[in-house]
């Protein structure tokens, strides 16, 4: 792997998103050979997001939230699911 000097607080907003990009980029492949988990951030879904991602109708998606099948977090009066509870369920259930 091939080092590289960034300086930070010289970027724009747009520089600095391609630098952090590519940088994951390049970890990616190996954190999922070291670890063997999925290499996600924890990136939040709305529920609107995630029947599309599911591809479930509103109805299963509160079902499986009740059940405790699929985790999910409220800040505030809105209701999200981390994306990488929602692939490692998936993962898991294959």
């Amino acid at each position: 792997m091939e080092s590289k000097e960034i300086r930070i607080y010289n970027l724009s907003p747009d520089e600095f998103k391609e630098s952090v990009c590519s940088i994951l980029k390049e970890l990616m492949p190996q954190q999922k050979k070291s670890s063997g988990k999925l290499p996600f951030t924890e990136e939040l879904l709305t529920v609107e997001e995630t029947l599309k991602l599911l591809k479930c109708s509103k109805q299963a998606l509160w079902n499986w939230r009740k059940n405790g099948i699929l985790p999910s977090y409220r800040l505030g009066n809105r209701v999200y699911y981390k994306k990488s509870d929602i692939f490692n369920k998936l993962v898991k259930q294959v």
